[in-house]
């Protein structure tokens, strides 16, 4: 029997669509009337459709990673919203080097196809558990001047407050639990992520600069998220030292 969820809002997720039938497997997943579904086809007008429609998460589906997406990524970015939006990219087809460069731009997942409705729902759910708007603040904990958030899903630094993606969360949350202490790269894919998310170590290496992005005074210069050369990164307290 299924629970009656009608009081609840039902989360927006917008689709920018590919030419063609793609879509097909988007409406498998997502047409059963659990989420509010909007597709937008008119790519110039996309980034004013956020603002207006104001998705907890867009869906843009690719024949493959080009300059424009790249491009509509950045645009995406530095739009000025009160409400933050999740990004995840369904890719025809895509290169390790193509899913580092959609993470390091903001995307929170980047899925290639084929893909079932199955695993595309499961994703985009996970990627939503991390969508703030229909959370309660809950469960502070802090190192130093560093504090975690977990219903809100952000990360605070005095009173500098910023969202994290569910990966970020996670990774973060893991550093905390062991402060001070070198985690490898291994040891961090073995706990933070879900194997058959893993093709490539440098996952990692994309995560702990985002880490960096929203923790760090300057990602360049860290002064609580640490690289020992060899060995992996470790979190400390700059204060105490």
């Amino acid at each position: 029997m299924q629970n009656d969820d009608s009081s609840k809002p039902r989360k927006r997720i917008m689709v920018f669509p590919s030419p063609g039938d793609g879509s097909s497997v988007i409406t498998e997943a997502l047409g059963n009337g659990a989420f509010d579904l909007r597709f937008v086809l008119d790519s110039p007008q996309l980034a004013k459709s956020v603002l207006e429609l104001k998705p907890a998460l867009l869906l843009l589906e690719i024949d493959c990673w080009r300059k424009q997406t790249r491009d509509l990524l950045c645009e995406l970015g530095n739009l000025k919203s009160t409400q933050s939006f999740r990004r995840v990219i369904l890719s025809e087809i895509a290169t390790v080097d193509d899913r580092v460069s959609a993470l390091e731009l903001g995307a929170d997942d980047f899925l290639v196809k084929p893909i079932s409705s199955r695993e595309l729902l499961a994703r985009l759910q996970a990627v939503l558990r991390a969508d703030t708007s229909f959370a309660v603040e809950e469960d502070i904990r802090s190192f130093g001047s560093l504090s975690l958030y977990k219903g809100l899903m952000e990360v605070s630094i005095g009173n500098d407050r910023k969202k994290l993606s569910l990966t970020e969360f996670n990774l973060l949350s893991y550093f905390m639990d062991h402060p001070g202490q070198v985690l490898s790269r291994d040891r961090l894919l073995e706990n933070v992520w879900i194997p058959w998310e893993i093709e490539d170590r440098r996952v990692v290496d994309v995560y702990v600069l985002r880490l960096r992005q929203k923790i760090e005074e300057s990602s360049a210069h860290p002064s609580r998220l640490i690289t020992r050369r060899g060995e992996g990164y470790l979190l400390i307290d700059p204060a105490a030292n």
